[in-house]
């Protein structure tokens, strides 16, 4: 569409005129959307950023709260079953069962305070922390990692999660035999793929945790692939700029 602007006094044409209107309103239009997306990102990042320092709020709470009073209540019984006489083996044994289930407790507990907020990103980065993840998935991972040095948190935290969940959906859902996780940086951007044996069927639409996943790679400028032809496995595929985050 091209504008034309006269000097001369004659009006405009009513073609022209209406033209220009049209013109008008497109511009408007796309600048009304251009701010509806930027206020949808906008939004989408201040519930990621919420929603990561609750979960750190209530892995130091749980941390410092209910973790420390079980190691206590534990030492405690402890203390209590190692000062009984001998005599009194009848009330040792209760002792010795209740301490161990409450360090089955906080070893539970531990557990689950790992899941809230991957506190290990902030010890030793994105690679142990998806070593971690690895070693401890109900699936065998083929893990392949070429990162360098140590990325923005906001990065390591999304790569960490997509990892997680893919894993995750391999155990429960997927019955796969093995996924392997590519995770590496090229350029300016860090990649993952993953991939699993599975049953595919993978659907984000249907409510399941990718939604989350999908925000928040957005949220980062970053884009999100999936491909899971029912019966053939899953492969993910997810980059994340590195630079401006």
């Amino acid at each position: 569409m091209a504008l034309v602007v006269s000097s001369k006094p004659e009006p405009i044409p009513l073609e022209a005129e209406a033209r220009l209107a049209d013109f008008t309103e497109l511009v408007a239009t796309a600048i009304a959307n251009a701010d509806s997306r930027a206020q949808l990102t906008a939004s989408r990042a201040r519930i990621v950023a919420a929603a990561d320092d609750a979960r750190r709020r209530f892995e130091r709470d749980l941390h410092d709260g209910a973790q420390q009073r079980l190691v206590s209540l534990c030492l405690e019984l402890r203390m209590a079953e190692a000062s009984l006489p001998a005599e009194l083996d009848t009330v040792k044994e209760p002792l010795s069962q209740t301490a161990k289930g409450l360090t089955g407790v906080f070893d539970d507990l531990r557990e689950i305070a790992r899941g809230i907020h991957p506190a290990i990103l902030s010890k030793g980065g994105l690679g142990p922390a998806l070593k971690t993840l690895a070693r401890r998935s109900g699936v065998p991972v083929e893990l392949n990692l070429d990162i360098g040095e140590q990325l923005p948190e906001r990065v390591e935290v999304a790569a960490y999660y997509v990892v997680s969940e893919v894993l995750t959906n391999a155990t429960k859902h997927a019955r796969a035999s093995v996924v392997r996780v590519d995770v590496e940086v090229e350029g300016a951007i860090l990649r993952i793929l993953t991939q699993d044996d599975g049953i595919g069927g993978a659907d984000p639409g249907r409510g399941s945790g990718l939604i989350g996943l999908q925000d928040r790679v957005e949220t980062l400028g970053g884009h999100m692939e999936i491909v899971s032809p029912v019966g053939h496995g899953t492969t993910l595929l997810v980059k994340i700029p590195i630079d401006g985050v």
